[in-house]
């Protein structure tokens, strides 16, 4: 399964031969994609913005309330990074227990 089906099966886009493809949605439809792109670039547009701002400025003490800001923006960014990153990288094939193992133990005793 290539990146293209992977990003399609998370989005809920079922393709249904050469040019047919479909949204599978129940309810009401976001165009998210959109409006996330949207959000990042407003993020990284105020964080170079902030960065050119800081930059200039000689090393002070930030009030502890805005520090905590920016660095839970930078922990929820790259919380949402790693999530999307292991989606696209999960592998293909998943390994299944097998219905021959079983477990006649039981741990708590009581059987």
């Amino acid at each position: 399964m290539n990146e293209i089906t992977r990003l399609q099966q998370l989005a809920g886009i079922v393709s249904e031969g050469e040019g047919d493809i479909e949204k599978v949605s129940v309810g009401h439809v976001d165009n998210e994609k959109d409006m996330l792109s949207k959000e990042l670039y407003h993020i990284g547009k105020n964080s170079v913005e902030i960065h050119k701002l800081i930059k200039d400025l000689p090393d002070s003490d930030f009030p502890h309330w805005w520090q905590a800001k920016v660095i839970k923006a930078k922990e929820y960014i790259e919380a949402a990074k790693n999530y999307l990153e292991a989606e696209l990288n999960v592998p293909e094939e998943q390994v299944a227990v097998s219905p021959e193992i079983v477990d006649n133990q039981d741990p708590s005793g009581v059987s």
